[in-house]
């Protein structure tokens, strides 16, 4: 039997939003060893970024996640995360922000510690429990497909 945060998340994939995303190929669910959770997002340029959640007191809890080489099951080399013009993607995209290991995004557990006001700022952007793991993931397909996207110096696997 799974923990009760466990269980929410898996609802929570078997719901349409979720679904759908998959079968139009936003993303992909790579693979669930709780609390951690792997889930792939795709890029404009059609390259997926493999992200990997610590989802520990999910939903009620934001997960935090970063860029990760499924393969190597290590961070993902920063020359393979996705560069930019300038804009949003280089800020949340920051390797140099905990060691790579989340991204800095007002739904992450870790990039939210700290940032009270982004309540205000960027309400929208904020962790809302009842929408789960699919804010997350909308959030940074957005990023990926906006013109501030650019594909990484070496190919992700």
């Amino acid at each position: 039997m799974c923990p009760p945060d466990e269980r929410v998340f898996r609802t929570d994939i078997t719901k349409p939003n979720f679904r759908l995303g998959e079968l139009e190929d936003r993303w992909r669910l790579n693979s669930v060893a709780w609390p951690f959770v792997q889930i792939a997002v795709t890029a404009s340029d059609g390259l997926q970024y493999n992200l990997r959640f610590e989802c520990s007191g999910y939903p009620d809890t934001p997960p935090t996640a970063g860029p990760w080489d499924f393969k190597a099951n290590t961070i993902l080399a920063f020359e393979r995360w996705p560069r930019n013009n300038g804009g949003r993607v280089a800020a949340v995209f920051n390797s140099g922000w905990k060691s790579g290991t989340a991204l800095y995004l007002p739904c992450d557990r870790e990039a939210f510690a700290g940032h009270d006001h982004w309540r205000a700022e960027m309400p929208s952007k904020i962790w809302r429990p009842a929408d789960g793991i699919i804010q997350y993931l909308e959030l940074v397909h957005e990023l990926l497909h906006s013109r501030d996207y650019l594909s990484p110096i070496s190919a992700a696997a």
